[in-house]
């Protein structure tokens, strides 16, 4: 309702429905009429969700006896606007459309901030996808409220934050967050890199420009499962610790996925790599090893080193390698498997196969392999 009033249009759509009764088995009964997804959301609260391919429906049952008390106990006014499809009227006791034309997330109350302590995080989180303001009373009760957060599920917490990194120009907002404690018990030394994540979307920009494809891959998921983009994974990696150790415990602590904290600790890796283009050229080898850790993260390091200082013509070499689809350096073809190198040498199954296999590829990216036979010869030598 609320988007749709703001003329925001979304990739994803996300609809609320409030009944007065039956809701969570209404959602129930619907998944399984259109062969969806359920998930049941809260069963104290009788919320469940409804999953289509890019649709989200979720039902709720009305808090009190109408929908009027249910909206009135909603979190910021601008989300507390309903809409009667029978009679074509609005329902908004909370004058959340004068708010929505005034471009201002406001509290409905402070009680029901701290009902839901994830309505802290979330109204900075709206703030930036909207592109409203906080109004000053609303923001002073979420500093007040803000140790709270520590009391909602971690999952739920890294579910805003996702949201945040995906928003673009967000990154005062996650600063804003950080500084009144919403977010800082979880990455503590932050403010050490505020001044350069505030570069990181004016850097994708810049990139996108010159590098279309590249933009393109920074606005894609990080997996079809995963909502985190490549630009949000970046932007994680500059928000946690620079010492992977220490940001590995902080992503475990906010339950982040394997995924997501193998990739953060790739782009922490990759970046100490990078750093050797400050006093000279990476060889050959160096750059191998340097695709072959980021995969499809190359774009988010290029944009976070660039967010750091590096210059764009720094890395144009190693762009140019990358979207080059037969580069051997960045896109490496196996000349022989590891069952074919076996059988040539008449060896067992060992770690010793993978050994000689990487070196035959860095071989191949120096020129001193090119053929089966060559491979062979080169690995028996190895040997």
């Amino acid at each position: 309702m609320r988007d749709g009033l703001v003329g925001r249009t979304v990739t994803d759509l996300d609809l609320d429905f409030v009944l007065l009764q039956d809701a969570v088995q209404t959602a129930r009964t619907l998944a399984k009429y259109y062969g969806a997804g359920f998930v049941l959301l809260d069963a104290e609260r009788q919320i469940a969700r409804v999953v289509f391919k890019n649709i989200t429906v979720d039902f709720a049952q009305a808090e009190g006896n109408s929908l009027e008390q249910d909206l009135r106990r909603r979190d910021f006014t601008v989300n507390a606007i309903a809409f009667d499809p029978f009679t074509k009227t609005f329902i908004d006791p909370n004058k959340g459309q004068e708010d929505l034309q005034r471009r201002l997330i406001k509290m409905i109350s402070p009680d029901n901030l701290q009902d839901d302590p994830l309505r802290l995080l979330r109204g900075y989180r709206q703030a930036a996808q909207l592109g409203f303001e906080i109004e000053a009373e609303t923001k002073a009760a979420i500093q007040v409220f803000s140790p709270l957060l520590s009391q909602v599920a971690v999952e739920r917490i890294r579910t805003e934050l996702v949201y945040l990194f995906n928003t673009p120009n967000a990154t005062d907002r996650i600063q804003q967050a950080w500084e009144i404690g919403l977010i800082s018990p979880w990455f503590k030394s932050a403010n050490q890199q505020f001044q350069q994540l505030l570069q990181m979307d004016l850097s994708a920009k810049k990139l996108g420009k010159i590098y279309p494809q590249l933009s393109q891959e920074l606005s894609q998921g990080l997996r079809k499962n995963l909502k985190i983009s490549l630009l949000g994974i970046a932007k994680l990696s500059f928000l946690c610790n620079q010492n992977p150790t220490l940001a590995e415990a902080e992503l475990l602590k906010l339950k982040f996925s394997k995924i997501e904290l193998k990739s953060v600790l790739a782009i922490l890796k990759g970046r100490s790599q990078i750093n050797l283009l400050k006093t000279r050229d990476l060889s050959l080898r160096e750059q191998y090893f340097l695709f072959q850790g980021l995969g499809l993260l190359f774009p988010a390091l290029i944009v976070k080193a660039m967010a750091a200082g590096f210059s764009l013509e720094t890395f144009s070499p190693l762009i140019n390698r990358y979207l080059n689809s037969d580069d051997p350096v960045a896109h490496p073809q196996l000349l022989l498997t590891g069952n074919e190198l076996m059988e040539a040498l008449n060896l067992r199954p060992s770690p010793k196969i993978g050994e000689l296999l990487l070196e035959i590829q860095l071989g191949q990216i120096e020129g001193k392999v090119t053929t089966i036979e060559e491979a062979i010869a080169f690995a028996q030598q190895l040997l």
